[in-house]
């Protein structure tokens, strides 16, 4: 594809293979994150250990039985309250019909627990809960991530890994591996993140079809680990030529 004279990763420079190696192992690095980022992030939400389809369903498709709030207060923020007794007043509150009158009970909790990322502010997520009407907004049936919300995380996800993944291919197109296998790895990476923005987008759609993003979120994780590793492997343990 970009390189036509087939002389292998191998044969390049120490100096230069160390360079390829520290990009390569710091995508790697970075995907670990961005994995560990998306765990703690959905497994809280069904409030079971471990990351499970029920996550992945109420995060995009929204529980449909309960508020925002309320799924939100039983799952992701739950681990930010100050003490169960804090948790059981939000609670309460909800449960009651958070009442403007009832406000000032949980006021202070949401100052304590939740300013601190959901002030006017930080605003984390473009959410805001600092006085009622704010609390309010979020009281309506929980849908999942709103459309605004995914719209946006769908063309930043497409522009940067898009544009990793091409550096990662250039990279790829100066081994020696067949070009038979270089066009399954190139079509399976670009294909994979096209998927994987899909299926969120699918998932949104019906609660069914959330098994998609596991699907897709896997492809890119082998991906990722084809593009990085085997150039890896052909600069350091892989036979030189001549």
């Amino acid at each position: 594809m970009f390189g036509k004279e087939k002389k292998g990763l191998k044969n390049l420079s120490v100096s230069s293979r160390i360079a390829v190696t520290a990009f390569l192992l710091l995508m790697g690095i970075a995907y670990i994150f961005a994995f560990l980022n998306i765990y703690f992030t959905y497994s809280p939400v069904d409030q079971k250990a471990g990351l499970s389809m029920a996550d992945i369903r109420l995060s995009f498709y929204g529980s449909r039985k309960s508020t925002v709030l309320e799924k939100a207060v039983d799952g992701s923020m739950k681990q930010h309250f100050a003490s169960d007794k804090d948790y059981n007043t939000v609670k309460d509150w909800i449960s009651g019909g958070a009442k403007e009158k009832d406000f000032k009970t949980v006021k202070g909790i949401f100052d304590k627990s939740c300013a601190t990322c959901h002030s006017k502010y930080a605003q984390a997520g473009g959410v805001v809960l600092v006085n009622y009407n704010d609390a309010k907004s979020f009281m309506k049936q929980d849908t999942g991530v709103p459309v605004s919300r995914l719209i946006s995380v769908s063309h930043t996800h497409l522009f940067g890994i898009g544009s990793i993944v091409f550096l990662l291919v250039f990279i790829f197109s100066f081994t020696l591996y067949s070009e038979k296998l270089k066009i399954i790895i190139y079509s399976l990476s670009f294909f994979a993140i096209a998927a994987d923005v899909g299926s969120w987008w699918l998932a949104k759609l019906s609660g069914s079809l959330s098994f998609l993003v596991i699907i897709a979120g896997s492809l890119v994780a082998i991906a990722f680990a084809l593009l990085t590793l085997l150039p890896l492997y052909e600069m350091w343990i892989g036979k030189k030529t001549e």
